[in-house]
């Protein structure tokens, strides 16, 4: 239905430059033929329901929150039976105001980036949303295009290719096309048929340099619509309350004052205000009055491996001859260790390969605005990189008390008498550069739930 709507917007001849841009974004991002087998889409890993992350309540209990990719697996009793990625799909709501990826000095940090690890640089486009956004439809495990090449064939056969060249110019589309392109353009990526090459179309250097060009401008109608008020509109309680056309219930307002005190919370989600946790109070005006609740940098808060990833049933090869997981389950998730590693080849800037020992464990903190968004009440959720936990209740709860009921066991195996996520929390899936500012809160279970309330503060759609 959005996307009728957005192809009616686009038709209509009404829309202002402004617009245009967010408007061909949307249609992207609601299009499933741009997947490999033109059966997924952006949104279905990205359920604005659900705060634009999975809004899918049976994957949030079985798979991390992971959704399955456009490729199935049709090898005789494989588990999976469709190609599916290494983790819960990263919201995307205010990702454009992330900035490129840098390395302050001063600070001896990561600042930007999208993806939970960080890969998503913006190095080339100084937008890593729009990065981002490139990331998917070449992903084995999610639209698995084998060329970029081949996402922009795919746009110049939509509806909406008049749109598209009426926002990025006439002809923007029209290359010339191999004449085995549509052989090509349905083989997914990682086949071994296509011999490891990342572009296998074979197109003039004149073409290539085009469809290079609408790749990147196809990332960016994606960047523009994830920046507008339809995806991050700054229009939560928190946000009128800070404009003061709102005023907080008692109970959000105590979540509030241990948000940035007592629970350490807005010394990552930065809030515009000053953190009370070593003393002192604030009763200052808000530095900021549009927070993002995120510093965008990168932590290890020591989560438990995920041990329902069907990720780790991805160990053999497909009816394609990729085999998407080598490892099993000895696969380990170190995030950014990932990136700065080359496993998905070189970072582009070679210098902060000798990093990688400072953040081998550590992924994205997200921002906290609508992470309380869900399609109805009491909807299953999965959050973190791996979907371990899958509430809010829960994840304060392992703030709070993830160094008072620590077990060196995996998930599933907590010691008789415990409760797993309650009385008791697995070992870290990687206990490097952990995070030590949290853990061992002292919370009350009235603070806990105290904090929780004023998180549904930051959910947008608030009407004061």
């Amino acid at each position: 239905m959005l996307e009728a709507e957005a192809l009616a917007s686009a038709k209509s001849g009404k829309l202002d430059p402004y617009h245009q841009v967010q408007t061909l974004g949307k249609l992207e991002i609601f299009d499933p033929s741009l997947s490999v087998n033109k059966n997924v889409a952006c949104s279905y890993c990205h359920d604005p329901a659900a705060g634009y992350g999975n809004g899918a309540e049976i994957l949030s209990v079985f798979t991390g929150g992971s959704n399955p990719g456009s490729v199935p697996i049709t090898v005789h009793g494989a588990y999976p039976n469709r190609r599916i990625a290494k983790r819960n799909p990263q919201s995307y709501v205010y990702a454009s105001y992330f900035p490129p990826l840098h390395y302050n000095l001063s600070q001896a940090d990561f600042y930007g980036g999208n993806f939970w690890d960080g890969r998503a640089t913006g190095y080339k486009l100084q937008n890593s949303a729009a990065n981002q956004a490139q990331g998917p439809p070449l992903d084995t495990q999610e639209m698995a295009n084998p060329d970029s090449a081949c996402v922009v064939w795919k746009l110049s056969l939509t509806k909406y290719k008049f749109f598209f060249e009426q926002v990025f110019g006439v002809g923007s589309l029209e290359l010339n096309w191999p004449s085995d392109v549509q052989q090509i353009c349905s083989t997914p990526a990682g086949a071994a048929v296509l011999g490891g090459n990342p572009t296998p179309l074979q197109l003039s250097p004149a073409d290539r340099t085009l469809a290079n060009k609408d790749f990147d401008e196809f990332a960016q109608a994606i960047a523009a619509y994830e920046g507008s008020d339809s995806v991050s509109p700054f229009t939560s309680k928190f946000d009128y309350f800070l404009a003061g056309k709102a005023t907080l219930t008692t109970q959000e307002m105590n979540g509030y004052d241990l948000f940035r005190g007592k629970g350490s919370c807005n010394t990552c989600h930065l809030d515009g205000r000053s953190s009370t946790l070593q003393g002192g109070s604030d009763t200052g005006q808000a530095a900021s009055v549009q927070p993002l609740f995120t510093d965008t940098t990168y932590n290890n808060i020591g989560l438990p491996k995920n041990v329902t990833l069907p990720w780790y049933s991805e160990d053999t090869p497909d009816q394609w001859g990729f085999t998407a997981n080598p490892l099993g389950f000895g696969f380990t998730d170190i995030g950014m260790g990932l990136f700065l590693d080359g496993y998905y080849g070189a970072p582009p800037n070679l210098s902060w390969g000798a990093l990688l020992p400072k953040f081998d464990g550590k992924f994205q903190t997200s921002t906290a605005r609508n992470a309380a968004m869900l399609p109805r009440p009491n909807f299953v959720k999965a959050y973190m990189h791996n979907g371990y936990l899958t509430s809010l209740k829960e994840v304060v709860h392992f703030y709070n008390t993830r160094d008072v009921y620590p077990f060196s066991v995996l998930s599933g195996n907590c010691p008789k008498g415990t409760i797993e996520k309650v009385t008791c929390w697995p070992m870290p899936e990687d206990s490097n550069n952990e995070n030590t500012t949290i853990g061992k809160l002292g919370l009350s279970n009235e603070e806990e739930n105290d904090i929780v309330a004023f998180l549904k503060t930051l959910v947008d759609g608030y009407k004061p």
